[in-house]
């Protein structure tokens, strides 16, 4: 494994840092080099995968090595010849918001208290669970912002003590190096040679598509970004996916942090940024990524997205063509990742158009007119992006037909819809947002607003509200398709304006009278205490045992017999209660079909593969009944080589098929089998079982 780390780092570090760093330079105008690095991070993320893509079909391949040297070169050096040609942006580093001068009053110290106290009595186990306690800290909150922002006093903050800028030299890191110890401890203490999660089989036998034919139709309708990023880091590395993942993913927590970083430093100036990125350890809507092997979520919705509006921020400060070429860039990376966070981002930028950008193309043209430039190339960008994945001309046809169900994407929207309740508000402010970042994520959007006393800062204040706005009620609806995606991501605005609540309880820490100074301090051990047995909870839960590992050594060693004894044509896995088990043998035998999914999922489908319900019923007509008389055809026509049945499973109960082809050795021929898995190799020949010699059982 740890060869594994350092041959993934050597290949990943590079490939997403160098190629976008000279657009950054020419592009962002961030005198601070680790957000610079940041933003070129954005970028190599934005552009290597749509180069490496376009270099494959091109070339009429999957992605090769030679097509990911191509994509990656491509954009790294295209952007030392703009940055030679061009120079680097001009510095626009000046803070869009101001943070609040005046310490806080009596007024918003007691309602503040009185919500942080609430928490502390949740986290502790005082308090009953439910809605309510969540509900009365979530107004007690707001409640203090708002009389907080009603104290007299705005403009500049306070001055920051030298010792305070000397120690944020090691904040950053400090950060980082603690989303590190959140991903990795749990892995390394339990996992390894395996990773929690169950998504990444699916990611799995999307990459190896990727890199066998440039495409993950019809596996599933989804963009390709990801996968051709994971493609181009495998050919390079020479990794497996299934080698790479249990390395690299679980610094994919570092996204996160490093968005909320550029954020809060573009908001507030220093300090509030490496706060911010500090306070990733509170979302548990960004671990249940992790856990649940959701990375594309994750890099896309919690990462280029607040990436995209970073960039946007800046477009506000300082107009002109680079920084709407930077919003246009990374904004419409978001629709080659992810489709959900494509909602998000066409639902945020809908409303800016709405209440924004009217106002800005009367009062204020240049960054009317700069913002409407870079929302076009951005859109062109991203239907270009989506032609391919979500059939877009079959889904204007079917809409001006009066029938969207009859596009690929029509059908999958269809299923979404409604199908996915939301998570109890308990829940939801609880456990996937925390009730730290609840509270104090509160408290700084309403106090916040005294701080927009320039164009800019307004601006900045409304697409951050909107930002929250949409995730919050998009988590409250099922009608959103995805509510509990919706309610995961909601701590990513929240815990940036927590950051700035925290920065102002501490800042009010001044001397005054002694009333005051005992009141303010009471409220910031409560923060700072709410802050550390939520952290500590969370670093806990994270290096404990996982409860979404799916592999045993005897399902792996499965795995790797079907790999090895792979000639071609297709495989038939027996369902279980999602459609995890299967995918999982698909991924590891380098297969993509078929896929596997329950009665009750093909008549309530939300997840299913592109090719509708006939594959799968057939699936279900094999392991039900191995002896039919339909059964023979049926492996025919889809080419199956090998029939895999689960006999256990680590974290859900087995039906037993394998039971009904046990019983019928002269139709089946036992190649592989364990106390996990039996693996079979169909008998029949046009029809009929075959005379052929039988081989011995490869028992483990």
């Amino acid at each position: 494994m740890l060869r594994d780390l350092i041959v993934a780092l050597c290949v990943a570090l590079p490939l997403v840092l160098l190629p976008g760093y000279p657009w950054a330079r020419v592009l962002c105008g961030e005198e601070d080099r680790a957000a610079r690095l940041i933003f070129g991070l954005a970028l190599s993320l934005a552009t290597v995968p749509a180069a490496a893509l376009a270099a494959a079909r091109l070339s009429g391949t999957g992605v090769t090595a030679a097509a990911a040297l191509l994509g990656s070169g491509a954009v790294f050096l295209s952007g030392v010849a703009v940055s030679l040609v061009f120079g680097p942006a001009r510095p626009a580093d000046k803070p869009l918001l101001a943070l609040p001068s005046a310490p806080l009053g009596p007024a918003a110290l007691l309602p503040l208290g009185g919500a942080l106290l609430v928490g502390i009595g949740v986290a502790s186990g005082a308090v009953p669970g439910g809605w309510w306690p969540s509900v009365a800290a979530a107004l007690l909150a707001g409640a203090a912002g708002a009389l907080g922002l009603a104290r007299p006093g705005g403009g500049a903050g306070f001055p920051v003590p030298p010792r305070a800028s000397a120690l944020r030299a090691f904040a950053l890191p400090a950060s980082l190096l603690l989303a590190l110890l959140w991903g990795y401890s749990g892995p390394v203490l339990h996992d390894w040679p395996f990773i929690r999660g169950v998504d990444h089989y699916s990611h799995t036998v999307m990459a190896n598509l990727m890199m066998e034919r440039a495409e993950i139709y019809p596996y599933l309708i989804y963009p390709p970004g990801f996968h051709t990023l994971t493609a181009v880091i495998c050919r390079l590395g020479g990794l497996d996916p299934l080698e790479l993942f249990p390395v690299l993913a679980p610094a994919f927590l570092l996204l996160p942090a490093l968005a909320l970083y550029v954020l809060g430093r573009t908001l507030w100036g220093g300090g509030l940024g490496e706060l911010a990125a500090a306070s990733l350890v509170l979302l548990g809507g960004t671990y249940y990524y992790f856990q649940d092997a959701m990375y594309p979520n994750m890099v896309t919705a919690q990462f280029l997205l607040p990436m995209t509006l970073a960039a946007l921020l800046r477009l506000y400060a300082a107009p002109g063509p680079r920084t709407s070429l930077l919003v246009a860039v990374i904004g419409s990376s978001v629709v080659l990742y992810h489709q959900v966070s494509a909602m998000y981002l066409g639902l945020l930028l809908a409303l800016l158009c709405v209440w924004g950008l009217p106002y800005l193309l009367l009062r204020e043209r240049e960054v009317g007119g700069w913002m409407l430039l870079s929302l076009a190339l951005l859109g062109s960008l991203s239907v270009l992006y989506a032609w391919d994945t979500y059939d877009l001309p079959g889904l204007v046809r079917g809409l001006v037909s009066g029938s969207p169900g009859g596009a690929a994407t029509g059908e999958a929207v269809g299923m979404a819809l409604g199908t996915q309740p939301p998570y109890s508000f308990s829940f939801l402010s609880g456990t996937m947002v925390s009730l730290p970042v609840l509270c104090l994520g509160l408290f700084g959007l309403v106090l916040a607003a005294g701080g927009t006393v320039r164009r800019a800062g307004r601006l900045s204040y409304l697409t951050l509200v909107l930002w929250a706005f949409v995730l919050f009620v998009g988590s409250r609806t099922a009608m959103s398709g995805f509510p509990q995606r919706f309610g995961r991501d909601l701590g990513i605005p929240l815990a940036l304006f927590a950051a700035l609540g925290l920065v102002v309880v501490l800042r009010s820490l001044v001397p005054r009278r002694p009333l005051l100074v005992f009141a303010t301090s009471v409220v910031a051990l409560l923060a700072v205490g709410l802050i550390g047995v939520r952290g500590a909870q969370s670093l806990q839960y994270a290096a404990g045992p996982s409860v979404q590992l799916t592999m045993t050594p005897g399902i792996a060693a499965a795995g790797e017999w079907l790999e090895r004894h792979n000639t071609g044509g297709n495989i038939i896995v027996g369902p279980h209660a999602n459609q995890v088990p299967s995918r999982m043998m698909l991924a590891m035998g380098d297969y993509s079909a078929l896929q596997s999914f329950t009665r009750k999922q093909i008549l309530r489908p939300r997840d299913l593969p592109p090719r509708g319900p006939r594959p799968l019923v057939d699936v279900l007509r094999v392991v039900e009944n191995p002896a039919g008389g339909e059964v023979p055809e049926i492996l025919r026509r889809y080419d199956v080589r090998y029939i895999v049945l689960y006999k256990n499973m680590p974290d859900r109960p087995t039906r037993d098929y394998w039971r009904a082809f046990a019983d019928h050795p002269g139709l089946y021929r036992v190649r592989f089998e364990n106390r996990d898995v039996l693996i079979v190799e169909p008998r029949f020949e046009n029809g009929s079982s075959s005379d052929a010699p039988e081989r011995p059982a490869d028992l483990r």
